[in-house]
């Protein structure tokens, strides 16, 4: 899943108003910001395989420490450490912060449940875990934009603008995200290069996070 892990952020944010989206939204991609640069680190496993979905070519053979359950649970504990005693140690409700931060990092592990073939592990190895949406690449983007609109819902309803642009640009930067991932799974060729696939990757999970951050600004 690509941009569908945004609609936890939205949501995360019309929950809790003290969060900011721009950190959600780094939150609910901080394994795969992790994962990319394992993979060349070697210390993850990712093989190019055509046709291996419908949707990418990505046979992730091996990646328990950002994709795992009990890795996703770790790294969402230690943002939950990093918040309460680092980034939101000044804030009343520190407590709450950290534990949405947390959420934000472990959704994503449920949101790819939910598309990635039988590749997710529980620990280390056997058993691993995915319902295989990526298999139909009209259902995935469906779903994806379906749980992007969802979450985006929520926020609108639970904030208000503050600004005339605040009515708008948050549901343009929905659009925007919908437009790319149809770009990524229709137009874009499919990219075998993995120095080229990280910056990529990286480079849209850091600029996403920017724009949600000015986009929130606009919103109370």
């Amino acid at each position: 899943m690509f941009v569908g892990h945004y609609a936890a952020a939205f949501a995360l944010k019309g929950k809790e108003k003290s969060l900011s989206l721009g950190a959600l939204f780094l939150a609910v991609q901080f394994v795969d910001i992790l994962f990319f640069p394992f993979v060349l680190a070697g210390i993850e496993h990712l093989k190019f395989e055509e046709h291996y979905t419908a949707v990418n070519n990505f046979n992730m053979y091996f990646y328990p420490f950002t994709h795992g359950f009990a890795g996703t649970l770790f790294w969402s504990v230690l943002w939950c450490f990093l918040y309460y005693y680092g980034f939101a140690k000044a804030k009343k409700n520190r407590k709450k912060i950290a534990i949405f931060m947390a959420l934000a990092v472990l959704s994503h592990w449920f949101a790819d449940l939910i598309v990635h073939t039988p590749d997710l592990p529980i620990v280390y190895g056997e058993p691993k875990l995915g319902f295989g949406l990526w298999h139909y690449k009209f259902a995935t983007f469906a779903i994806e934009a379906i749980l992007l609109f969802l979450g985006l819902y929520y926020y609108l309803k639970n904030t208000k603008p503050i600004k005339k642009a605040g009515k708008y640009l948050a549901i343009v930067f929905v659009l925007f995200l919908i437009f790319i991932n149809y770009l990524n799974l229709y137009v874009l060729p499919e990219n075998k290069d993995m120095v080229s696939l990280t910056i990529s990757a990286l480079l849209s999970y850091f600029l996403f996070a920017l724009i949600a951050k000015y986009v929130d600004k606009f919103r109370v």
